[in-house]
Order: C-alpha cells, then structure tokens, then sequence
C-alpha cells in the first residue's frame, strides 16, 4: 500500500498543470469604414469593440489620432466602445485603438484611415447592408404599445439601389409595414409577416437612388413593441456607401413619414444597397 501511494504522489507532482492565459486585449474598429470621406468641422461617431480571448476582463479602450503620441480613454460597455470626435483639418485622419485589461496594455491591433472634408468613393462591388453595431448605450426592447412609424433618415455616396430593409425585432413579433421615403413621398411599401429578432424585408419594387439625396426608410408597428438605443446618432455616422447623420433616427406616431426625433435614438432600421 505504501508503495502505490508513493506512485500516486509522484504522478501528481509531475503531472502538468494549465497555465493561466496570458492577457491579450485586442481592440477593433468597425465605423468609420476605412477610406470614406467625411466633413470638416462636423461630428464624427467612432465604434469599435475589444476581446481578450475567453479571459475577457476588458477594462478600457483608448483611441489615438496622431500616431500613438498621445492616447484618450472611450466610453465602453463590455466588448462594445465608442466615441465622438470632431475633425477640423482637411485631409487624411488615422485613427488607432487599442484596449486595456487589469494587468497589461495591449499593442495597438487596429487603425483606420478617413478623409477629413474629402470625396472619396471607396469601391463597392456587393450588395451591401448598413450595420448598427452595438455602442457603449444600452439597447431595450421599448415597452411603448401606440401604434407607430420608426425610421431611419441616410444618404449614400454613389448611384444605386434600395431593394431590401433590415429591421431588429423588439416585443411586437406582428405583421409591420416598410416604407421607403424621399422628402416626404413614398417610394415604396412593402407588408411584411410576424418575425422574431431580424427580419429582411424586401420590396416588391427595387427603387433607386442617387449620391447625396437624403432617403428615409421606415417601418410601421401598429402595437409599439420596437427596440430603441437612445443617444445613438450623436455624431454622423460613415460606412460605405451609407452616410448616416446626426439624430437620423425619426418616429411618427399613428404612421405616415416620420420626422420627430427623441435623443438621438436608433431604432435598429438597416438599409440594403445595391451598386
């Protein structure tokens, strides 16, 4: 017996042990879209993210706009982080992140080149959809039940098309509306079925549309029952081809075009391109 024990024994002090995972915070960048052009002396609307593997404990994120000489903290929410600036100077602007856990800085993992007071039209070969990422603002299903119209004002920077409409779902899983919309006069309409979460929602009639005219689209909910992300569009927003602006999300209550705003709040309303 003593001798199986003193087998056991050595097993354990040599059998190895997983280490720790070292800490690796990664930050990222998802808007501005690399290479968009955007207005001097305007809001700008910076989001991103960070990871650190299945560690997680992302602490902060910093930002920088002169090549790491000086780095400023953003407000975060979990992975999810981001930021209002406000070029001045025309010409190219690069901006860097990186993120932060409790016991070390990481690299810089990221950068992303704009054209300040620029014209760029970066290349865009897919169909493509406007994506709403998350921000440090947290997202709620909004317990309104009055029958109403949430939209989203756009414009995009080269002709094309708008064949579809993305809408994330909040309480009401009933039938809605989509409407596409230009100064007022409706484009196009298209009933959609119950859904839960996303729906695509696609129009019969493919409608299309010219740089640098602004578009609505907009759904109609007769039980209120939408997600909202109040403070959202503080700043415009560039991913091509979209060119979203300051307080773009619109409501209209008891349907029709919308043009109220509320805290610049997003209502999780994605328009679809095509080139």
């Amino acid at each position: 017996m003593r001798r199986i024990a003193v087998l056991l024994l050595a097993l354990v002090l040599v059998s190895p042990t997983p280490a720790l995972a070292a800490d690796n915070p990664v930050a990222m960048i998802f808007s501005p879209t690399a290479e968009v052009s955007v207005p001097v002396n305007q809001p700008l609307l910076v989001i991103g993210g960070a990871v650190n593997g299945e560690s997680g404990g992302i602490t902060q994120v910093e930002f920088s706009t002169d090549h790491g000489t000086n780095w400023t903290p953003v407000d975060a929410r979990g992975e999810r982080w981001s930021v209002r600036l406000f070029p001045s100077v025309s010409g190219p602007l690069t901006i860097h992140a990186r993120a932060r856990t409790a016991s070390t800085t990481g690299p810089t993992t990221v950068s992303r080149t704009i054209h300040v007071g620029g014209s760029t039209v970066p290349p865009l070969e897919h169909e493509t959809s406007l994506v709403l990422h998350d921000t440090h603002n947290p997202t709620i299903d909004d317990p309104d039940e009055q029958a109403v119209e949430v939209g989203l004002r756009f414009a995009v920077d080269r002709p094309g098309s708008i064949p579809a409409v993305i809408i994330k779902r909040g309480d009401h899983t009933g039938p809605v509306t989509a409407r596409l919309w230009s100064n007022g006069t409706l484009l196009a309409e298209q009933e959609a079925p119950g859904a839960a979460h996303s729906q695509r929602i696609t129009f019969g009639t493919t409608v299309p549309v010219v740089a640098g005219t602004e578009y609505v689209v907009s759904y109609y909910t007769p039980a209120g029952g939408y997600k909202a992300t109040e403070n959202y569009f503080v700043g415009n927003l560039a991913q091509t081809p979209f060119k979203i602006p300051v307080n773009a999300g619109v409501y209209s209550y008891s349907g029709g075009f919308p043009t109220d705003t509320w805290f610049g709040s997003n209502y999780g309303i994605e328009p679809v391109f095509r080139p």
